[in-house]
């Protein structure tokens, strides 16, 4: 296995990282600050209700992603396998049933710019909201997961630990598998207990890419201005 897989080193670190984080509702990512914030009861009960939504295709180092904006922060990121705008739309209302979706690949190119470009600088950090639809225990493993940094692994056992729910490991696999925001909440960074790199939504060729590309830049093979979006989303979404 190449020193950009050494999933046993990676382990160790997200590992470490977890150990010596606290609980909180922020993550990093490049020049971003992660703010998760969770829906309420009646936002759910509601669907959505009296929301315009922005959404849109946009390119990324891993394929053409389909990202949505709402009135409390990023609330859909994916990789759609079918194209078509009605089919993205549906998959936006799949969380937000009543809410208005209106499609705007501009917003999307320049928020997808500012999430892959993978930069690090001081005194430019931005914090970006995210609103993903989920349970209270999902929002307590994904925040657990936004504390694994990039370059970084953990087990599905660990991440169940971090969460504060250690013999859940089952159910917090299971809201991984549920994560809404492909990439910003990283759950392409949870591998099984014996170190394979297990299933993932989007493809297991697509979760390898990410890891790799991860490990790219914290060893320096890859530069920080490697990922320039076109002005066009592809072609045909």
């Amino acid at each position: 296995m190449t020193q950009a897989m050494d999933v046993q080193g990676r382990l160790r670190r997200g590992e470490r990282a977890l150990d010596a984080s606290r609980v909180s509702d922020l993550g990093r990512l490049g020049d971003l600050d992660l703010r998760l914030e969770t829906t309420t009861a009646e936002e759910v009960r509601s669907g959505g209700a009296g929301w315009t939504i922005r959404a849109g295709y946009a390119k990324t180092p891993f394929g053409v992603c389909l990202l949505a904006e709402g009135p409390r922060g990023i609330c859909h990121l994916s990789f759609p396998l079918l194209k078509g705008w009605s089919r993205a739309a549906a998959a936006v209302r799949e969380d937000w049933p009543h809410a208005r979706v209106l499609r705007s690949d501009a917003l999307a190119r320049r928020w997808a710019t500012r999430i892959f470009r993978n930069r690090f600088r001081r005194g430019t950090r931005a914090v970006l909201r995210l609103c993903p639809r989920g349970s209270a225990f999902q929002a307590r493993v994904w925040r657990a997961l936004l504390r694994v940094p990039s370059g970084a692994l953990v087990s599905y056992g660990r991440l169940a630990k971090a969460a504060g729910v250690p013999k859940a490991a089952r159910a917090t696999g299971s809201a991984v598998a549920r994560n809404p925001l492909a990439w910003l909440i990283p759950c392409h960074r949870v591998i099984r207990e014996d170190g394979a790199l297990g299933n993932y939504h989007w493809g297991p060729a697509r979760k390898r890419a990410m890891l790799v590309w991860e490990a790219a830049h914290r060893d320096g093979a890859l530069r920080d201005d490697a990922f320039r979006p076109g002005s066009k989303s592809s072609a045909g979404f």
